[in-house]
């Protein structure tokens, strides 16, 4: 697997590049960077060119300006192709890399070809305001309620759970215990505390992005067939199927359902959604 670096107009963007074909541009979910889409690209590379940037403020990319929004976002990744000699590509996203993902293709039709958009249920909410209300469950529900306090203990808190997200790196049970553990998974568990590390103080910034998102005029404008992969896990049930919702804003959609399917979707679910993608890019 290839990196590089490419000058635009935003910045420096770092990017993996792996295999041979198609051009597919492939962009990852917040707080997380391009490395997450590893165990995809080697599936995806047997068919297609797949470039992964690390999307402005996320692992060795610059950060994005102040007052950056969705939109600035996808033109960055515009800015990106046309440095790495891309005039046309195939676009998969997850998480936030779905919303960079349909505004290319509903702002830039003639470079994007088609468009793939994978998330949980409450990455796929295309009402603004539920989706802001499911965003902050699924953030209260695994980092709690934050609170800055005037003699800084609430840094101390930070330091406590990332220092006990890297100590499962080295202390890990399965270790502990004599369990079998892969060399493999253990570079994805440190990977993933690194990742976090290097964002951490551009996520609010992301999510801001995130929130302000108009999903649902910018789904209605997207021309390009599109294939939605809706991660489902029963945490998120109550939420309703959000498919069904897109595929009626949609002009050419197609969807598709993974069941228990998380945040780790892209690299537990790696062989499943590229046998999806593969297959929705490459036919006629």
């Amino acid at each position: 697997m290839k990196r590089g670096y490419a000058t635009t107009p935003e910045g420096q963007i770092h990017f993996y590049n792996h295999g041979r074909g198609q051009p597919l541009l492939m962009l990852h979910e917040t707080p997380r960077s391009a490395w997450s889409f590893a165990p995809l690209m080697r599936k995806l590379g047997t068919q297609f060119n797949c470039f992964a940037p690390d999307t402005l403020g996320f692992g060795m990319s610059d950060a994005p300006a102040p007052g950056t929004r969705m939109e600035d976002l996808a033109r960055s990744m515009i800015h990106f192709m046309d440095d790495v000699g891309i005039e046309r590509a195939h676009v998969l996203g997850f998480h936030t890399g779905n919303k960079i993902a349909s505004a290319m293709a509903a702002a830039y039709p003639k470079r994007i070809h088609k468009a793939v958009l994978i998330g949980m249920t409450h990455s796929l909410v295309v009402s603004r305001k539920d989706r802001n209300a499911a965003i902050m469950e699924v953030v209260r529900k695994h980092m709690g309620t934050y609170q800055a306090n005037p003699d800084g203990s609430h840094l101390l808190r930070n330091w406590a759970a990332d220092f006990s997200g890297l100590a499962q790196v080295w202390w890990n049970p399965a270790l502990m215990t004599g369990r079998r553990i892969t060399p493999e998974a253990l570079r994805g568990q440190e990977a993933r505390m690194i990742e976090m590390i290097q964002c951490r103080q551009h996520i609010a910034q992301v999510y801001s992005m995130n929130f302000d998102f108009d999903f649902t005029a910018t789904l209605r404008r997207i021309k390009s067939p599109t294939q939605v992969i809706e991660c489902c896990v029963p945490q998120e049930a109550h939420l309703g199927a959000q498919g069904p919702k897109m595929m009626k804003l949609l002009k050419h959609g197609e969807l598709v359902t993974l069941q228990n399917a998380g945040f780790d979707a892209t690299e537990a679910f790696a062989s499943d959604i590229s046998r999806h993608a593969s297959r929705f890019f490459l036919q006629p």
